[in-house]
């Protein structure tokens, strides 16, 4: 006999995980330059009529844990994995209101081949993370405290890990399976970048609906972030809270390519926040927070609007033990020896060095814009001997592109590769990306790019990467 009250209480807990307060903000970064703009390449993403271009999105680069998820059409908040306050194993029926999806599309990511190891140090006089500059005359933009703030989790912690793949597809016939699918990967990114892969992977559960939810399998949105995307958005309406009184507002949810794109841009807003406040999400931090039941409350309210957000971050943690995935540090290496090298080595001079750029544009150059970062990587590359397409698109599209175009790509640095960085990752362009030239890798798996752009229009410079932001980024195997 079903109990009606109980089915009544179980509607009135229906599972909306909230929405940030903020709204309009951009990631950490220099927003909107000219970089690669005319590099005349589209995304591999088939967007439906009402998916927005970036001219017409709201709210660029802002955040939100609502559970928006439903099919495009929809015009108020569909629901995610069930009427409960938190997922507990969903079936593989459908998760929203008016249709049955199916498995979360696969997408042609490249495996993570593990990096190789170097005894080369990395020097001290570099800078962590330094901004991306749209000209030469631009005021530099703070570092992030997460990149270099000693951790005070006390919880075990694993020194040697294998590699991890990138997040080629998700499992969601259980909220077991779907962890499973990205639990790895995450693990290794929460590890070195300061943050409890236990939350990130509790966020995941409770806004993607454990992968079932619309926004995920379609978009690859599985944090609900609001904005943009490389010009690409879709439009929600969606429940959010005042206190604990609800209301619906329409909203821009950023879409993807891949999970990684997803997972990756997650990371990077956590630890270098908005573009008027950087620490926003701190809190959240290991180096603030002893433990996730505090990362979690440092959400309240931040992350989310919803009131009950870390009572329910909290709850699929402890249902799911996913603290035990936080015992990955900073120092950990990733480990394995199947990456293969780059052609360009042959190229290096007796001191292991690559011969100095020399300035060059080769024939196909013209292709890309004049003094930018996609130009110079391409004339770098053909430089040294290698061969990389004339057509791959702005800074942060060159990973996508290129394994679509055949390319060998890999999220573990790799010297002699270019590597392409999503927006707003390392300061780069909130709209554009960026992309630059492997110089080094450093045995902390740090690397030592050379770039053009960052200093100014056609300036080459070189900067040191940190690990985390470097494990954040796509490696390209020129060909």
């Amino acid at each position: 006999m079903i109990n009606n009250d109980k089915v009544k209480r179980l509607k009135k807990e229906k599972f909306i995980a909230g929405t940030a307060l903020i709204l309009g903000m951009t990631t950490f970064g220099v927003a909107g330059y000219a970089d690669g703009v005319t590099d005349g390449s589209s995304s591999n993403v088939t967007l439906p009529s009402n998916v927005k271009s970036l001219d017409d999105a709201s709210g660029t680069g802002s955040t939100s844990s609502s559970s928006s998820t439903g099919n495009s059409g929809s015009s108020s908040k569909p629901s995610t994995s069930g009427s409960t306050s938190k997922p507990s194993k969903p079936s593989s029926s459908s998760t929203n209101n008016s249709s049955t999806t199916t498995q979360a599309p696969s997408t042609s990511v490249s495996t993570t081949a593990p990096s190789t190891s170097t005894s080369t140090v990395a020097p001290s006089n570099y800078s962590q993370d330094n901004a991306y500059y749209q000209t030469s005359t631009a005021a530099q933009i703070p570092n992030s405290s997460a990149d270099s703030a000693p951790s005070i989790y006390a919880g075990p912690v694993l020194k040697t890990i294998e590699s991890a793949k990138s997040i080629d597809k998700i499992d969601t016939s259980s909220t077991e399976a779907f962890i499973k699918s990205i639990a790895d990967r995450v693990r290794i990114l929460a590890g070195k970048n300061n943050l409890y892969a236990s939350i990130i992977l509790a966020q995941a559960i409770l806004e993607s609906g454990s992968g079932r939810s619309n926004m995920s399998q379609q978009y690859f949105n599985i944090f609900n972030i609001t904005g943009a995307y490389l010009g690409k958005s879709i439009s929600f309406k969606t429940e959010e809270f005042s206190g604990n009184n609800p209301y619906y507002i329409e909203q821009s949810f950023r879409v993807y390519s891949n999970y990684d794109q997803a997972l990756d841009d997650y990371i990077n807003l956590m630890i270098k926040g908005t573009t008027w406040n950087s620490e926003i999400y701190a809190g959240a931090w290991k180096s603030r927070a002893k433990t996730y039941q505090e990362a979690a409350q440092a959400l309240q309210g931040i992350f989310a609007t919803d009131p009950a957000y870390a009572q329910k971050l909290i709850e699929i943690i402890q249902e799911y033990k996913l603290d035990a995935y936080d015992n990955v540090d900073s120092t950990t290496q990733v480990v394995d020896s199947k990456i293969p090298e780059s052609p360009l080595v042959a190229s290096k001079l007796d001191n292991s060095a690559y011969p100095e750029y020399n300035g060059v544009e080769y024939p196909g150059a013209d292709s890309y814009a004049f003094g930018n970062c996609t130009q110079y990587v391409y004339n770098r590359i053909i430089q040294l001997g290698g061969l990389v397409g004339t057509h791959m698109g702005n800074g942060g599209e060159w990973g996508i592109n290129a394994q679509a175009q055949g390319y060998f790509t890999t999220t573990v640095p790799t010297e002699g590769y270019a590597v392409s960085f999503p927006p707003g990752v390392a300061g780069s362009s909130s709209e554009y990306g960026h992309v630059a030239f492997v110089e080094k890798v450093y045995s902390d798996n740090s690397i030592l790019v050379s770039e053009m752009n960052v200093k100014g229009n056609n300036i080459v410079s070189e900067r040191h990467i940190s690990a985390g932001v470097a494990a954040l980024v796509t490696y390209i195997q020129p060909k």
